[in-house]
């Protein structure tokens, strides 16, 4: 390009950028200066680009870029989006929750990785014999969409942007520069604005959205199936989806006023639904560091009011992490570098994070090879990177540890407060953020207990968590302030402390994660492919944990909920056979709230007939397996006979009067 086409682009271009700059300050974004986190390349791999442009390729290096075609040009916007000094994006990556693909790779990718195909035949974008490849430069953070422009458009200054919809792509932006105010406009206002979604809002509602307030001019957000429209408002933007989003109407204010206003306007009130900018969490970097380090808070004996936990012992030594001698892939000429932690498990290889937020991988020798301290520590001279930024904030804390049966698992926290977890053995590894709360990260780990794996961590404020990998459960213990180091032994003993001391605390694991029988069967079972009354059963595991609640109200409305997906005029599904056996047990037990409607409705259950079939068909068979099933857990109704509350004693007898000919327990 030209200086004097550069010149006439930027005149084109410059009003968007500033309009991106003025939007990411009015909703709270400040540049913080320094260098970005997620930096356009590193210096090796634009040595290698280079290489590439030059055709000085020898073929025997790991070609990072076999999917770019390096004859098309790149668009000059999409460069200038790089280096904008106040680009969101490269500072606060996680803000986004995309990934970009530079240089852009074209659709349909050579090497078989991107996920949409190019142009189909007959397309209104390009004619028959012009090129169909669409040049990728952006992608949602798990490839379910991307975005990307024209290779037949790549010599354009600034060219429309095409998400991938379905099979094919549709327009998403009319620029690329335009593409990225959108982009700001959809995800920076959640992060930083007031925040209410209401459920299932009146169509009138949506329709006086739709005729009083304007739109901001950009085109529906495609992603992830939605069709996302962007209403502005005072100090407040208006989301309405016609599509497969999560929401049908979200609204972000720059003030929780503006949220108050517009609904005054609207004639609604979601004033108790008002949620609080995610940004107001508090920045660790601005809170005033102790003097010295901080005594434990924990005393010996003391106990949680549910009996989780007792502090068996105290004491004034300090509580340190072992000093390691870090691994020959970490202490060489080659060390990545702003590493800030690291960890080895001989089975999975050596995790490190850095001051980017980024977790890197050198795995483990594959399993025939021996394994051995010496071969550990070389573990391999190539780095997985399991995300360039997996945190948003510098990795302060990490462990790795194979388990039978999950495998090999990654366990990271941040100075943001962010815990995060990846099993990069698996076939297609993914970072997954399992706990966000205020504080630093200072202590992660793994343990295998006697109820199974467990992770467990710990945050500056005195919190930590410890989740159950086979139920999914998690408890949270606030135990105060001191905690720099923890560790978990396989008998359920917890240690913590720091320079201030050493605490020991037992766990009681009934306690600490009660009901974890219940969810860990639930998380066995393929709920999307059984069928209930109102199609695929995925909310039915959510529903039964309801039931199960300590809280009456919780318990009686999940019960609606259960009976409605369970039978439908007097028929019942795949879902109802799988359900039973839950419903019984929880009306076993003593603590459930909700135990005699429970036992009614495994008794309406038992009286379900067959629907209607046409003439020639079989009669359904769930009526019978839902019989069956309940007569394999008659013996558990029978121990009802005998229980303390007169009302289950009645529910269990007319339960069991629908099996005249069982007798599940000779005692009555």
């Amino acid at each position: 390009m030209t200086p004097a086409e550069f010149a006439e682009h930027l005149a084109d271009t410059g009003p968007r950028w500033e309009l991106l700059r003025a939007f990411q300050e009015e909703w709270g974004y400040e540049p913080p200066g320094g260098e970005p986190r997620w930096p356009r390349w590193s210096e090796a791999e634009h040595h290698a680009y280079v290489r590439r442009l030059k055709a000085e390729w020898t073929g025997e290096e790991d070609d990072e870029f076999a999917g770019v075609d390096l004859k098309l040009p790149i668009p000059a916007a999409l460069d200038e989006w790089w280096d904008l000094p106040f680009n969101s994006f490269t500072y606060r990556p996680r803000l986004y929750w995309t990934n970009p693909e530079w240089p852009p790779t074209v659709r349909p990718d050579p090497t078989g990785y991107g996920v949409s195909d190019g142009l189909p035949p007959g397309n209104s974008f390009v004619g028959p014999d012009d090129d169909h490849r669409v040049c990728v430069f952006k992608a949602e953070y798990e490839y379910c969409n991307e975005w990307g422009y024209l290779a037949a458009e790549a010599a354009l200054p600034d060219p429309k942007v095409l998400v991938s919809v379905g099979e094919g792509w549709a327009v998403q932006a009319r620029s690329i520069s335009e593409f990225f105010l959108q982009l700001a406009v959809m995800r920076l206002p959640g992060h930083y604005g007031w925040s209410v979604w209401p459920d299932d809002p009146e169509p009138d509602l949506v329709d006086r959205i739709r005729r009083d307030f304007p739109e901001l001019g950009l085109l529906p957000w495609r992603e992830l199936g939605a069709r996302t429209v962007a209403y502005g408002a005072p100090d407040a933007i208006i989301y309405l989806d016609d599509g497969n989003a999560d929401f049908t109407l979200l609204v972000h204010g720059r003030t929780r006023t503006a949220l108050e206003d517009l609904a005054l306007t609207l004639g609604v009130d979601w004033a108790d639904d008002i949620q609080s900018p995610q940004a107001d969490q508090p920045d660790q970097a601005d809170q005033v560091e102790p003097a010295g380090p901080e005594p434990l808070s924990l005393r010996a004996g003391e106990t949680d009011v549910d009996g989780r936990w007792t502090v068996e012992s105290v004491s004034d030594q300090p509580f340190a992490a072992p000093e390691l001698e870090p691994p020959a892939v970490l202490s060489g000429a080659d060390r990545p570098a702003g590493l800030t932690v690291w960890a080895g498990d001989p089975a999975v290889g050596v995790v490190a994070g850095d001051q980017a937020g980024g977790l890197r991988l050198w795995p483990a020798p594959r399993p025939n090879d021996p394994v051995d301290a010496e071969t550990l520590a070389d573990a391999g001279a190539a780095a997985v990177l399991l995300g360039p930024t997996a945190h948003d904030a510098p990795v302060t804390a990490i462990a790795c540890r194979h388990f039978d049966g999950p495998g090999g698992t990654v366990v990271s926290g941040d100075s943001s407060g962010l815990v995060n977890v990846c099993a990069p053995g698996s076939e297609d590894p993914e970072v997954i953020g399992l706990w966000r709360r205020d504080g630093t990260v200072v202590a992660v780990g793994l343990e295998c207990l006697e109820a199974g794996p467990a992770i467990v961590a710990a945050w500056s404020t005195g919190t930590v968590r410890v989740w159950d990998y086979g139920s999914g459960l998690t408890a949270t213990l606030d135990l105060g302030s001191g905690i720099e180091v923890l560790t978990l032994d396989p008998e359920g003993t917890l240690t913590v402390g720091g320079a201030g001391g050493t605490a020991t605390l037992r766990l009681d694991l009934e306690r600490l994660w009660p009901k974890r029988e219940l969810n860990a069967y639930l998380l066995r079972l393929d709920w999307e492919e059984i069928e209930g009354a109102r199609g695929p059963a995925t909310e039915l595991p959510e529903r039964i944990r309801a039931a199960a609640s300590a809280d009456a109200k919780t318990a009686v409305v999940a019960l609606a909920d259960l009976r409605v997906a369970l039978i439908k005029d007097g028929r019942v599904f795949p879902a109802t056979v799988v359900a039973v056996p839950f419903l019984v047990l929880m009306a076993s037990d003593p603590e459930n709230r909700v135990r005699i409607p429970l036992l009614s409705l495994v008794t309406d259950l038992a009286r379900a007939v067959p629907g209607p079939v046409a003439a020639g068909e079989r009669p359904e068979e769930w009526p019978e397996h839902v019989r069956s099933t309940i007569v394999t857990l008659l013996p558990v109704v029978a121990e009802l006979l005998d229980d303390t509350d007169p009302g289950v004693r009645q529910a269990a007898e007319r339960l069991l009067s629908e099996f005249p000919d069982q007798e599940p327990d000779s005692s009555h």
